[in-house]
């Protein structure tokens, strides 16, 4: 997914807030590509494949679309025609960014790998556990991004696991051990996981970031973070935990009709977090402590140079009495002084004389 190991690779989730309408999907590409993002996500779906016609909304749903209509209705409403996809990955790519959706049911795979030759797919969260899916997936084919909102780490391991047709993970009390670490390297850069807690907004007391660091140190593949906190903090910490990815929902407007409009974010503010991330990165650095290139102008000015501290005759010797440090920092360096002391002075010294030797 990302082409620089350093750089956080930042996907909008467009998902259904496009409301079914292939113009305003095309208006959000753009504002996300203008927002900074590296890539735009949908969800491949068709309502029929979905859910049942009596399935009740989430309670999330209920709040965000205020109307009674059935969870399978308001999800028809939201469909995208397949050849919609074509259009729309066609319009991404010619305005340089990243295009790629979740799946939901085995014709998506089929659909995506063979029809529309999609290189990333995601696996959503509510499909981890659902071997109709992930049973029938193949990283040779595509890089897999699997998200792990609801799931255990036993859950989770067995998903991966199925996925890479062998138990290359094996767990127990909640630690995960690796079978084969030739094989892990191999596919490494092929799969990842994000970090998820399914709920539209997600209170801060049960985002639970600490987890993108369990994940990584345990499965030793990359990991992200989908987000699904109210605005950006939560992605940038998550990023100084070590997220690879950050996905975020994105929308035009947060007064928009659909379900999922106001746990995302409108383009100033999902600019805002770009920023942010990008500004991490740069601050990060390299780890080694080191002179800074902007320190040398001030190392002169803020350090300092052995002086006199009162008047020095030749052939007199250096002491605590008449030897001190002061700025600026063009003469000896202090560490120097207590090599200086018992010395006898080769030159007469003023107070506040840089000492030569």
């Amino acid at each position: 997914m990302t082409s620089n190991k350093n750089k956080v690779y930042i996907i909008a989730e467009i998902g259904v807030n496009h409301n079914g309408s292939i113009s305003l999907a095309k208006k959000m590409i753009l504002a996300a590509k203008k927002s900074g993002a590296d890539a735009v996500k949908f969800q491949n779906f068709t309502a029929n494949s979905l859910t049942t016609k009596n399935a009740k909304k989430a309670p999330y749903q209920l709040r965000n679309t205020k109307n009674s209509q059935s969870q399978y209705r308001m999800l028809k409403n939201l469909e995208l025609e397949l050849p919609q996809y074509f259009i729309l990955k066609k319009f991404a790519k010619k305005n340089k960014i990243d295009f790629f959706t979740s799946i939901f049911d085995k014709e998506s795979i089929f659909f995506l790998r063979n029809k529309l030759k999609q290189k990333v797919i995601k696996i959503p969260s509510g499909e981890i556990n659902n071997p109709l899916i992930i049973d029938n997936l193949n990283i040779r084919h595509y890089k897999l991004i699997v998200s792990t909102g609801m799931a255990s780490m036993k859950e989770i391991t067995d998903s991966l696991n199925s996925i890479l047709k062998r138990r290359l993970f094996k767990i127990k009390n909640n630690r995960v051990k690796i079978t084969n670490i030739s094989f892990l390297n191999k596919i490494k850069k092929r799969i990842s996981l994000l970090h998820c807690v399914t709920d539209y907004p997600v209170q801060k007391n049960f985002a639970n970031l600490k987890c993108i660091k369990t994940l990584a140190e345990e499965f030793k593949i990359p990991v992200g973070y989908s987000d699904h906190t109210r605005g950006v903090v939560a992605p940038v910490i998550a990023v100084s935990l070590g997220a690879q990815i950050i996905e975020k929902h994105f929308t035009l407007s947060k007064k928009m009709s659909g379900p999922d409009h106001k746990a995302s974010l409108e383009p100033k503010e999902f600019s805002r977090m770009v920023d942010f991330i990008r500004d991490f990165e740069v601050m990060l650095g390299d780890g080694i402590k080191k002179l800074q290139a902007c320190e040398k102008k001030n190392i002169k000015i803020a350090r300092k140079s052995i002086v006199a501290k009162k008047f020095i005759k030749k052939s007199e010797k250096f002491s605590n009495l008449n030897l001190t440090t002061k700025r600026p920092g063009e003469g000896i360096n202090p560490i120097k002084i207590r090599s200086l002391i018992g010395k006898k002075s080769r030159f007469n010294f003023k107070p506040d004389d840089l000492i030569k030797i």
